[in-house]
């Protein structure tokens, strides 16, 4: 049973005019505009060669000098201080006229490092505003999803809910379609806009909508016509089922389910993108009941239910519940029921493959509902199976299919770095349970021998690797493990520089005496001043030495009793060691 527009507006009309009341985006008398900026790590990942700070910088400057002169416009930031803390969000220039320059000084002097608090810091920017008292409107840009606890739905119905003219906009830089779907509900429950970006030019593209143009006007549009078409009106739960579509699929459209009677547009149990394709193919919920299946449309300012459906999720006595869509590599759950035998087991196989043996991944169902199983590292598509183990043998009870996707991975550092530093990786992509992220040298291609490496299951989000000390180009590799094997998913270039280290020390000593040694160096931790024979080129078996961060600035050598020359030397340690600077100083 499919409705249609006219009966879900419970109206004989066909086609309905909706007034589009447009946003002023911070030219509107007497509103406040505060730009919240994402400065958090993963700013340092790139866009066709170039870091996204930069191209926010660029943008931000560009985009500024179009500032009116009556607009009072501000400026947050967040990510900028410190790693992995959620409260660090900083207020960096009150709503003023005449802040473009401030503003644009200030985006450049930040230094992606933390996580992205954004929905506390929209609420933030919010209450410095005095939303519940003032018209006021937040641009949110933004190259990630949340990663604190707040969830930004919820934050923009309170704020919707308790501003007296609240609006924000969102522009998300280099996000996925699903990425996007997260936070684009913060700008359609207050009335503004989500925009996409994925380079230079669409950024400054939705800067230019978001803060610049005068879109004041009320524009009329009619709503368009959609309708669904379930080939079965009862699903078992849990199960895959498809639906035939009819609407305009624009970009951002899909298809999803809730629970009968929400017409909330972010409570969606499961969806699917029109741009896949016809039919959509969804997972029934995990629980027996009624649904509501709809039509989302993306519309010039905020997103519409087109269409409804109603459709019956029953029980079996067999089934499995697993999500429609995974990322490879990635452990998800999956929930079953079935007769729980000794020996049964729910597995994960190619879709098709009728063989009892060489699964890809399973776990015996005597670990319980749900239970965690790993997808394979290539994208395809698959099945989950119900295994009966039988004295006759075994015996497929169920099966229902699943679809393999690449992930969105991502990597995200400083792109050049000193000698032995200590670089953080910012990373997104699947947590898998044995994957890593590593340092090797450009071109290098196997999946062992790394520099520098951390487990994923270890640092969620972010991580430390060691630069090597010897200068040169290298890249930072994601790498997943899986059936299959190790695959590289990600890998980006990242420069190690030199490092300056200078000693001053007498050129002459007296056999068995002390000498004063100066020295100026990166101080990083466990680098020393040695003393070592000519000749002797090892950086173990040192005459004398000390460390540098216990004797700052200048140490004592005591010189050996056997004349003859030596050399005094900086050594920088990392992994491994490197002489910096050396000199040579002969005993008398």
């Amino acid at each position: 049973m499919a409705l249609t527009i006219g009966e879900i507006m419970q109206t004989t009309k066909s086609l309905l005019l909706v007034t589009a009341l447009g946003m002023s985006f911070g030219s509107q008398a007497g509103k406040d505009t505060m730009i919240v900026f994402d400065a958090s790590g993963s700013m340092w990942g790139q866009i066709e060669g170039k870091t996204k700070i930069e191209i926010a910088r660029e943008a931000i400057g560009t985009i500024s000098k179009g500032f009116g002169s009556d607009q009072s416009v501000g400026l947050m930031a967040y990510g900028h201080r410190r790693k992995g803390d959620c409260m660090d969000i900083e207020y960096l220039v009150n709503p003023q006229k005449n802040a473009a320059q401030l503003i644009s000084d200030y985006v450049n002097d930040l230094q992606p490092k933390g996580k992205t608090p954004l929905s506390q810091a929209v609420k933030l920017a919010a209450e410095k505003m005095k939303y519940t008292e003032n018209a006021a409107e937040v641009v949110l840009i933004t190259d990630g999803v949340e990663t604190c606890d707040l969830d930004p739905c919820t934050m923009a119905e309170e704020l919707e809910k308790l501003g007296v003219d609240f609006t924000a906009h969102v522009i998300g830089f280099g996000l996925s379609a699903d990425q996007g779907k997260q936070v684009a509900c913060l700008a359609d429950l207050t009335g503004g806009k989500y925009v996409a970006a994925n380079d230079a030019v669409g950024l400054k593209d939705a800067l230019q909508q978001v803060i610049i143009e005068d879109k004041s006007d009320q524009k009329e549009f009619e709503l368009p016509e959609a309708t669904l078409q379930l080939t079965a009106q009862d699903v078992i739960v849990g199960a895959a089922f498809d639906v035939a579509w009819r609407g305009p699929a624009t970009e951002h459209d899909y298809i999803d389910v809730v629970a009968v009677g929400d017409d909330r547009i972010y409570t969606d149990l499961t969806y699917a993108w029109t741009k896949d394709g016809q039919p959509a193919q969804l997972k029934a919920p995990g629980k027996v009941g009624q649904y509501d299946l709809r039509y989302i449309w993306q519309g010039p300012q905020t997103r519409h239910i087109l269409a409804k459906a109603t459709v019956n999720v029953i029980e079996s006595e067999v089934s499995i519940v697993a999500p429609a869509k995974v990322v490879a590599g990635e452990s998800f759950s999956v929930a079953w029921k079935g007769p729980d035998n000794d020996g049964d087991y729910v597995d994960l196989m190619p879709a098709g493959e009728q063989r009892t043996f060489g699964e890809l991944s399973y776990f015996y169902t005597k670990a319980g509902t749900p239970a965690q199983i790993q997808a394979p590292v290539s994208a395809g598509d698959y099945q989950l199976r119900y295994v009966l183990e039988a004295p006759g043998g075994r015996e497929v009870l169920y099966h229902t299919p699943i679809k393999v996707v690449n992930s969105e991975v991502s990597l995200a550092f400083e792109p050049a770095v000193e000698l032995a530093d200590k670089i953080t990786v910012f990373w997104t992509g699947p947590n898998n349970k044995d994957g890593y992220i590593d340092l090797v040298p450009e071109g290098y291609s196997a999946t062992y021998g790394e520099l520098s490496y951390f487990y994923l299951k270890d640092n969620p989000d972010n991580g430390e690797l060691l630069a090597p000390v010897a200068a040169g180009n290298y890249q930072i590799r994601f790498v997943m493990e899986g059936a299959g094997g190790r695959k590289v998913l990600a890998s980006n270039p990242i420069t190690v520089k030199l490092v300056e280290a200078n000693i001053i020390a007498p050129s002459t000593a007296p056999a068995g005496s002390k000498v004063e040694v100066q020295w100026q160096g990166p101080n990083r931790n466990g680098d020393y001043i040695d003393l070592m024979p000519v000749g002797n080129n090892a950086t173990s078996g040192e005459l004398a030495y000390f460390y540098t961060n216990n004797n700052p600035e200048k140490g004592m050598l005591t010189i050996p009793e056997q004349p003859g020359e030596y050399k005094i030397r900086y050594v920088i340690q990392g992994r491994n060691r490197a002489v910096l600077d050396e000199k040579i100083i002969v005993v008398e």
